[in-house]
């Protein structure tokens, strides 16, 4: 009885090789690696290696996950770009085409993965579909859009238009972690932070004379400064806060606050991926209605 482990990634910069024929890798510690290639949408390739001859799953799994991790590393530090999925289906099929499967060939039937699948050989089918999709707006449409918003292009502000740009940007990454990244960073720059008044102000004033008057280094003077620096501005939560309250609601406000949370999550604790779908949608629908309540504040009427 032999296991195996299947690896199926997109990489921007695929192995040199023709589409469908097979390629082989020599690596320390694995069996011999056998790879694909095949057309992936809207860019790259998709390539499914294959490692086959191991004793038990578990070692078939344990070495996927090494390989993966391998790849993962190289795709970033080699600037190959490489997709490696989360290991889950791209399909599912009805229990009666997976017992029509099992009676003609004796095999359990599979939908094509992205990411890691370990399985006993000879045992499984994999069946996988390519598609792609466009949507289009019709020419009387697109004119009206143009014609609404253009009175206010000349006032942009560069925080308005970088909003904008990342909003836009945002469409044209395939992953949804990128995505959602760029729709927070999006509102960011429109929430400038100000600068703090009253209490607050005065007592970090105070430590500021406080502090010029230790002695110190001159390199942890100058940490200490920038840090006070800082202290005088508001924070980026106070400030996105403060804009949704004035431009949308208070709901809206907590709203994209927790958004916040799952974004701080997601890039200081590696938290949430392949779990952002909504949240990137969420964040889309506030960072637009913000941009846009702001926009029609100059609107004429």
């Amino acid at each position: 009885m032999s296991y195996c482990f299947r690896y199926r990634v997109k990489m921007l910069t695929p192995p040199q090789t023709n589409d469908g024929d097979t390629i082989t890798l020599e690596l320390p510690d694995l069996p011999p690696v056998t790879g694909t290639v095949s057309e992936a949408y809207p860019a790259g390739k998709w390539v499914i290696f294959i490692v086959r001859g191991f004793e038990t799953e578990e070692a078939a799994k344990v070495a996927g996950e090494k390989f993966g991790d391998a790849l993962l590393v190289v795709g970033a530090v080699m600037r190959l770009g490489i997709d490696v999925g989360f290991n889950r289906a791209t399909l599912q099929f009805s229990d009666a085409v997976h017992e029509a499967v099992q009676r003609v060939d004796g095999r359990k039937l599979l939908s094509e993965i992205h990411g890691l699948l370990t399985y006993e050989e000879n045992t499984i089918t994999i069946i996988g579909v390519e598609a792609r999709g466009q949507t289009k707006i019709s020419g009387n449409a697109f004119e009206d859009y143009l014609k609404s918003w253009k009175s206010f292009v000349g006032n942009l502000t560069e925080r308005q238009r970088n909003c904008a740009l990342l909003l836009n940007d945002s469409f044209f990454v395939s992953k949804t972690e990128s995505q959602f990244i760029l729709r927070i960073s999006a509102v960011e720059t429109l929430c400038e932070q100000g600068i703090v008044v009253g209490e607050y102000r005065s007592i970090i004033e105070s430590i500021v004379c406080f502090v010029e008057s230790l002695s110190m280094s001159a390199e942890s003077s100058e940490a200490v400064r920038r840090m006070l620096e800082n202290a005088l501005r508001e924070s980026i939560r106070q400030s996105y806060l403060s804009k949704f309250r004035m431009l949308l609601t208070d709901t809206d406000a907590k709203s994209f606050d927790d958004l916040y949370q799952q974004r701080s999550k997601l890039v200081h604790d590696g938290l949430g991926r392949g779990a952002l779908s909504q949240a990137s949608a969420e964040a889309l629908k506030l960072a637009t209605d913000l941009l846009e309540a702001e926009l029609k504040q100059t609107l004429p009427y």
